[in-house]
């Protein structure tokens, strides 16, 4: 079953993002060293920047992860 992830949070200098859906997740890498969290989808990989993060909330429903980073 596919996961999603909502995320609200930087992507870049000045690009942020509130509530960007992204489908079919297949992976979800936080990288400590380097405060970013790398989400793998059907768009690709997308980067987030962790320094401003306040909340990380991974919930699971039947199979299904729902990502929100805030």
């Amino acid at each position: 079953m596919p996961s999603s992830a909502t995320v609200t949070g930087k992507t870049g200098p000045d690009r942020q993002v509130t509530a960007l859906v992204l489908t079919n997740v297949t992976s979800i890498e936080l990288d400590l060293n380097h405060q970013v969290l790398r989400i793998t989808s059907d768009r690709g990989i997308t980067e987030f920047d962790m320094r401003i993060a306040t909340t990380f909330t991974d919930t699971i429903s039947q199979g299904n992860h729902t990502v929100v980073v805030t």
